[in-house]
């Protein structure tokens, strides 16, 4: 009779044990596609940049307007790829271009920074009413690159003559371990 109740025991805490562990596996699931939903919840990237360099238009004007030419540095994150983006307000149809002229940061040298450009220009005609944002340089950060500050100088030419100079600041900043973690 002992056998018995020993046996009925084990195959039950056996079935408790699955159970237990299946709910967690869909617990761990579950709960990292919610908070890596909610952390990487940023809406559409057009659309917020399209509205940052509107409030740069907004607040300093000029026809040609660059994230990073606020007061603050914008962040960038090591580990992928980083975009300056820019924004024409061109009052006729013309061909524009957005040359990065010079580059530095505070800790890392110059040819770091150097490896990091992977795009350092961008060239188009842009008409009236086209406010799509344009993807002007392009910054591949490594994982293991310092958290810095980051200056570029762009020179903006339309119709191949010299309309602004911009310095742009950037911040080179962490993701938050959370969202390293769990995403």
């Amino acid at each position: 009779m002992n056998k018995k109740a020993a046996l009925e025991l084990s195959v039950g805490t056996i079935v408790i044990i699955v159970i237990a562990i299946t709910m967690l596996i869909l617990g761990i699931v579950f709960v990292r596609s919610v908070m890596c939903g909610a952390i990487g919840l940023t809406g559409d990237m057009n659309n917020r940049v399209k509205g940052e360099i509107n409030k740069l238009f907004g607040s300093t004007g000029g026809e040609v307007q660059c994230l990073g030419l606020s007061s603050e540095p914008v962040k960038i994150i090591p580990g992928q790829t980083n975009t300056v983006w820019c924004g024409i307000k061109a009052p006729q149809t013309a061909k524009y271009s957005i040359v990065l002229t010079d580059y530095s940061a505070v800790h890392s040298t110059k040819s770091e920074v150097k490896n990091w450009i992977v795009t350092d220009s961008w060239d188009g005609t842009v008409a009236p009413g086209d406010e799509d944002p344009k993807k002007a340089i392009r910054l591949n950060l490594p994982d293991n690159a310092p958290e810095d500050t980051i200056m570029l100088q762009v020179i903006i030419k339309k119709e191949g003559s010299i309309i602004a100079t911009q310095d742009l600041d950037f911040e080179i900043s962490r993701v938050g371990f959370f969202k390293a973690a769990m995403c």
